[in-house]
């Protein structure tokens, strides 16, 4: 099966294994292997990423600022590709949301802001 990296991975919605909502590809990381093809070695989801694909002393500031908030945060989150399944037109991964760091931005503003409004 042949897969165009932009048009088929990049900015896809990710679905986990109970179809929640897991944000969209955000970066692909390839790898380069002398005397070998290059293959894919994973996806990035997050801000982190994202904003670094629109400015890179942005994403960097905000790698910073996250990294602030706990062990394991203030890099990317990559989910290697043999995660992943390709199930159009969003993609799937074999993981549970809950169980991994992309989704902590999301449950902190939850818990820290969303809460405090009075009609939510």
């Amino acid at each position: 099966m042949r897969v165009c990296l932009v048009r088929d991975i990049l900015d896809k919605q990710l679905l986990d294994v109970t179809n929640q909502n897991a944000g969209k590809v955000d970066g692909i990381v390839l790898e380069m292997r002398p005397g070998e093809p290059t293959r894919v070695h994973c996806i990035e989801v997050g801000p982190i990423t994202l904003l670094r694909r629109l400015n890179r002393r942005l994403g960097d500031w905000f790698a910073r600022v996250d990294a602030h908030f706990g062990e394991g945060r203030g890099v990317p989150i990559r989910i290697p590709i043999s995660r992943v399944i390709l199930d159009s037109p969003s993609l799937r991964i074999d993981l549970a949301v809950d169980n991994l760091p992309v989704m902590a931005l999301e449950r902190w503003l939850r818990q820290h802001v969303v809460a405090r409004i009075p009609w939510s």
